[in-house]
């Protein structure tokens, strides 16, 4: 049952210790899980110093399934998205297949017009933006996307952590299945753990609820567990589970049988300690292995899970 938050390092050395075939991975990526992870607190001081107008939480709006940030402008972002690859940059570069992108990488990050036209761009789900902008950079559309969601999450995850109300507990509560704040897909989902009343040891509640976990800004929120976060069936038969026999740690893969489309998830019953939720979706690589040999798609493609 898990008690207790494990740190980036602490999920990936969990992951290798019960898969060691990903350690190649799990070790190319640490370096920039850990910095990206670190980063929020860097950014948090700048955020204050940046005039940036924080949107108000509008009840109306969520009822429409608009995100907090759609339209919102993105002015006084621009040092701290600067700052976030000047400190990513070089650690994505190391990646394999990055290296000979990182001079224009670089150099994108340094022109303030076009970084947060392709932030607002990202934000707004414009592809032909962003398609656009890399192009002018002499840039493939799905590197730049992988750089701008490495370096821009940790600035809207600054911003995310100004919102402290868990939002399924705000009025109107967010029924999407995709991000209050940003309007991303998540790249992971979990099930709470079991949850105990503080006043009276012998209550307890079964746990169990499904929430998910935005990929950019790590958000949290609730969700039907038997709607599809994609497409948005839901019922009998809609959503199906697929996971190892044995020993499985909670690991598993909800997928829709309409759209086919999946998303990794891990019951926090079945574990000791809760793990980093950004750092556990690359390690259920061996999972998205398997979905895209049934010929299933990921809810939110990333840089692991392209086939």
């Amino acid at each position: 049952m898990a008690t207790s938050r494990q740190t980036v390092s602490e999920t990936l050395a969990a992951i290798a210790a019960q898969r060691p075939v990903l350690q190649p991975v799990l070790t190319a990526f640490t370096p920039l899980l850990e910095a990206r992870a670190a980063l929020p607190e860097t950014l948090a001081p700048m955020l204050e110093e940046s005039g940036f107008s924080l949107p108000s939480w509008r009840p109306e709006r969520a009822q429409q399934g608009v995100p907090l940030l759609a339209g919102a402008p993105l002015d006084g972002l621009f040092p701290l998205l600067q700052e976030s690859a000047r400190a990513l940059l070089p650690l994505l570069s190391s990646l394999p297949g990055m290296e000979a992108h990182r001079a224009p990488l670089e150099e994108f990050f340094l022109r303030e017009e076009e970084a947060m036209k392709a932030a607002q761009a990202l934000l707004d789900g414009n592809e032909t933006g962003i398609a656009r902008l890399a192009e002018g950079a002499a840039l493939p559309a799905p590197v730049l996307v992988f750089a701008l969601e490495t370096c821009l999450g940790p600035v809207i995850r600054v911003v995310a952590a100004k919102y402290a109300a868990p939002w399924d507990e705000r009025p109107a509560s967010w029924m999407q299945g995709f991000c209050p704040v940003c309007g991303s897909f998540p790249s992971i989902s979990y099930l709470e753990n079991r949850v105990f009343d503080e006043k009276n040891a012998y209550l307890a509640g079964g746990g169990g609820k499904k929430h998910l976990h935005c990929s950019l800004c790590g958000t949290d929120w609730h969700f039907r567990r038997g709607a599809c976060p994609s497409c948005g069936q839901e019922g009998s038969g809609v959503m199906e589970l697929l996971r190892e026999s044995g020993g499985n740690h909670g690991e598993r893969v909800d997928w829709c049988t309409k759209c086919k489309s999946y998303c990794p998830s891990v019951d926090l019953r079945e574990r000791e300690a809760a793990p980093d939720m950004d750092a556990m979706a690359l390690g259920m690589m061996h999972l998205d292995i398997v979905a895209s040999q049934k010929g299933l798609q990921p809810l939110k493609p990333s840089f692991w899970n392209q086939f």
